[in-house]
């Protein structure tokens, strides 16, 4: 649904008075977020434009722009939920001109001439350690980090295609 409307109904002495509070489309306000962060970033911020079924291409939190005084980089992290709690989508980019290596064994793959690599991954909570997939690439100077918790190899590969075309 892209668009939520919410409305009040009073009744005041037998009549019904609606009152429309507001009309939110969704994915026009994520939309105008992220061109918002654009405007403080020297790289195009890529969002996938493909999503599993059960995550609503919104952003849940969007982190940065961020520099790195150490590198001089700016960074910039979007992240996605999917309707379980173990199912979320966190996309973090970088603008790092150095090579960029996962810290353990990794598989690479192309995507229109990209290489992408790809390697297991975990994020722990209070309660609850999450494994996922890690997905790096370089594309123009700007390194790319998708980390994708919940899903598949396949849905992985779907995400990461949509934002390599």
């Amino acid at each position: 649904m892209n668009g939520a409307l919410r409305t009040i109904s009073l009744v005041c002495m037998g009549f019904l008075v609606v009152l429309v509070i507001g009309c939110t489309n969704y994915q026009s306000a994520a939309s105008e977020v992220i061109a918002n962060v654009q405007k403080d970033v020297p790289f195009t911020i890529i969002v996938p434009a493909y999503f599993p079924s059960d995550v609503r291409p919104v952003p849940s939190q969007i982190s940065g722009p961020s520099t790195n005084d150490i590198t001089n980089s700016v960074g910039v992290g979007i992240t996605y939920y999917g309707k379980s709690d173990n199912k979320m989508i966190i996309v973090d980019e970088e603008n790092i001109n150095i090579d960029m290596l996962p810290a353990g064994p990794y598989d690479t793959f192309n995507i229109n001439e990209v290489a992408v690599l790809s390697q297991e991954t975990s994020m722990a909570s209070a309660t609850k350690i999450y494994y996922g997939l890690l997905y790096s690439w370089n594309r123009n100077g700007v390194n790319f980090q998708v980390r994708i918790f919940g899903y598949d190899q396949n849905e992985g590969r779907k995400i990461i295609e949509s934002m390599i075309k």
